[in-house]
């Protein structure tokens, strides 16, 4: 295999709600040292629902702001991490490697190696091919057509793949998909921390 364009520790494919509160919470944690030198790449190609959305509910969120910029406020928090890289793209491909880690291929070419992947496409498609696990019927969508990745019940679909957001089968609203996205960058964490963790903003 040529070398890779991209590596990290955790890919996050999907920058919506769920992917970008796993991206900003795993990244939050830089300053541990437990962290190390540990990177995070999201992948976004812009399709989220948030997009078109305008929320009214969203705690600590004013009413009535669009979703496009919320977003737009998620990518300027993301950024003030240093260990945090979002690349815009569609992921076409991703598979587990021999040794572990996935190799994931943008439209665009590029590929990025990662040891974790995390699937937060959102729950209208799929479109990641490569990967031995198909989408079900989601169970709290709503309509027919709408899609979830089963896993263990916190988010584990198998060793170093999680999934988030509404593909992980939580309802359609801004706080359950940002909590979903949370808990998997917890998870995350722990695992890297040898133990249970959590970051918490603390004076």
């Amino acid at each position: 295999m040529s070398s890779p364009t991209h590596a990290a520790d955790v890919l996050i494919i999907g920058g919506g709600a769920g992917g970008m509160s796993c991206a900003i919470t795993l990244a939050s944690a830089q300053k541990k040292n437990w962290f190390e030198d540990r990177r995070i790449i999201i992948v976004d190609d812009g399709t989220s629902d948030l997009r078109k959305a305008r929320l009214y509910n969203a705690p600590g969120v004013e009413p009535g702001l669009l979703g496009e910029d919320l977003l737009k406020r998620l990518e300027e928090q993301l950024l003030q991490y240093d260990c945090a890289t979002p690349i815009p793209g569609t992921v076409q491909r991703a598979e587990r490697l021999p040794s572990g880690k996935f190799i994931s291929t943008l439209e665009s070419g590029e590929e990025i190696l990662a040891d974790t992947l995390v699937l937060a496409t959102g729950y209208k498609r799929w479109d990641v091919e490569g990967l031995d696990h198909m989408p079900q019927q989601h169970p709290r969508g709503g309509k027919a057509d709408r899609i979830h990745l089963p896993h263990d019940g916190c988010y584990h679909i198998e060793p170093d793949l999680h999934v988030a957001g509404l593909l992980a089968g939580g309802s359609s609203q801004f706080a359950i998909a940002a909590g979903i996205g949370a808990q998997v960058a917890v998870e995350i964490l722990s695992a890297w921390a040898g133990k249970r963790t959590h970051v918490h903003d603390t004076p």
